[in-house]
């Protein structure tokens, strides 16, 4: 055999010997990948640290953030921080959680989306209600900050820039509520502006980590879409158009990620007709579990109708105090109903939206306890809600009330205000005699076929 045929033969033999471990290495990966669980969204390692830097709490790569942790004003803002957190926590957030489990069964443990409107970010209130919530859609007035403009900032600018977020966040976790004119100039200044350093906060205080985030605004027909990093938004209101907000990927360990959806919008009638997107978006809800709570009353008049219809049409349990929709929205035919807590009257700021249809309710049906302070009235023993859960989610809802407009309407006397007394179990309460709770209809987080409202 000569020289050039041996090594021609050679070269076959080593081409096929390369080929054949090249094919046995793609089988074994092919196995590997086949095997292996589905990938999950990896930890994002800088917004969990900014969020624990922000919630008061050290972040875990210490070196990056040294500067931060040695600084004077982040060491005052997180043990003021941590205090407000276990005094809110200690009041309403350990009473809030096991109340819902036992009350708002089976919606507690609802899968689908969860609407918060008016809510600015008051995030754990929600999550505490609704924990197992794929999505969360929340919206007020206050303008949500740029991911972009913060991330560019050094630790230690972000450590000596957080008075407004600490502010915003002591009317939350003193009040239970946010003030809106005052977030409104708490976070308009400095460095560090906008909701999002407050949901980060409020984010790393319930334990979850941060996957992604996104400055994002809406598009004809209602989709999101992403604001490119660096492209600098013009100055905005809440009556601007585009819509803009933010998107969060959040989650616990070994938990599903969930979505949370901030947009600054106007929600009046006004605000939806002429902001691009944002009828489509808010009709894309359905089917979903709403909590309305320290909501101005907004919903009372004429102006909010059409938040009003969207929000009694797309929901399939309501959970919210006497702020929200008046009570006589819920038609019988359409709700179950079950009062908790007491009703008197507004607060003095708004005395013209005492309904005397609720406070009959109150001492007509049935009562449950409410064994925490929620909303605007902070007295212990004073709090109401009302839980309301759709009969059958897939019929259309009855026509609703005609609205009068609030000057032509006539103010109900304010009954005279009792002796302050404990909670109890049996106050006085909600809609038409109670049904056994293993009555409640099965829903599925598919959207109503039968064209509801």
């Amino acid at each position: 055999m000569s020289p050039k045929v041996f090594l021609f033969l050679a070269f076959l033999v080593g081409c096929q010997s390369t080929s054949q471990k090249s094919e046995s290495r793609n089988a074994v990966s092919s196995q590997k990948r086949s095997d292996s669980p589905p990938t999950r969204l990896a930890v994002h390692p800088y917004w969990t640290d900014l969020s624990r830097l922000l919630g008061g709490i050290p972040p875990k790569d210490t070196l990056y953030w040294r500067n931060a942790l040695r600084d004077s004003a982040w060491k005052v803002y997180a043990q003021r921080l941590s205090h407000l957190w276990e005094v809110r926590k200690k009041a309403l957030y350990d009473s809030l959680s096991p109340w819902a489990a036992r009350e708002l069964e089976p919606y507690h443990e609802w899968k689908g989306t969860v609407f918060y409107p008016f809510s600015g970010a008051d995030w754990p209130t929600l999550y505490y209600v609704y924990p197992k919530g794929n999505r969360y859609v929340f919206f007020g007035l206050e303008q949500e900050g740029d991911p972009h403009e913060l991330s560019l900032l050094s630790p230690q600018d972000i450590a000596r820039n957080l008075q407004g977020t600490l502010a915003t966040l002591g009317d939350l976790l003193r009040l239970s509520f946010f003030k809106t004119k005052d977030m409104q100039v708490q976070l308009a200044h400095g460095k560090v502006r906008g909701l999002l350093p407050v949901f980060l906060a409020l984010f790393a205080r319930t334990g979850h980590s941060i996957y992604s985030v996104q400055h994002i605004y809406l598009k004809n027909g209602g989709t999101i879409d992403t604001l490119k990093g660096g492209t600098r938004k013009p100055p905005q209101s809440a009556w601007d158009d585009p819509i803009t907000g933010l998107r969060f990927e959040i989650g616990l360990p070994n938990e599903p990620v969930q979505e949370v959806i901030y947009l600054s919008l106007n929600a009046a009638n006004s605000g939806i007709e002429r902001q691009t997107g944002s009828k489509d978006f808010l009709s894309s809800l359905r089917p979903c579990v709403t909590l309305i709570k320290s909501a101005s009353y907004l919903l009372f008049g004429p102006d909010f109708s059409e938040m009003r219809r969207l929000i009694l049409s797309q929901s399939v349990a309501l959970l919210q105090e006497d702020t929200g929709i008046p009570y006589r929205y819920f038609d019988t035919a359409a709700w179950r109903v079950q009062l908790y807590g007491v009703y008197h009257q507004p607060i003095a700021l708004f005395r013209s939206k005492y309904q005397n249809d609720l406070w009959q309710a109150y001492r007509t049906y049935p009562v449950r306890r409410l064994p925490f302070t929620i909303g605007y009235h902070t007295v212990p023993g004073q709090s109401n809600l009302l839980w309301a859960v759709r009969r059958d989610p897939q019929a259309a809802l009855p026509p609703l009330p005609e609205e009068a407009s609030p000057s032509k309407r006539p103010l109900s006397p304010l009954p005279p205000l009792p002796a302050p007394v404990p909670p109890s179990d049996t106050a006085s309460a909600p809609s038409p005699p109670q049904e056994k709770r293993d009555t409640v209809l099965p829903i599925s987080n598919e959207a109503p076929s039968n064209g509801s409202e």
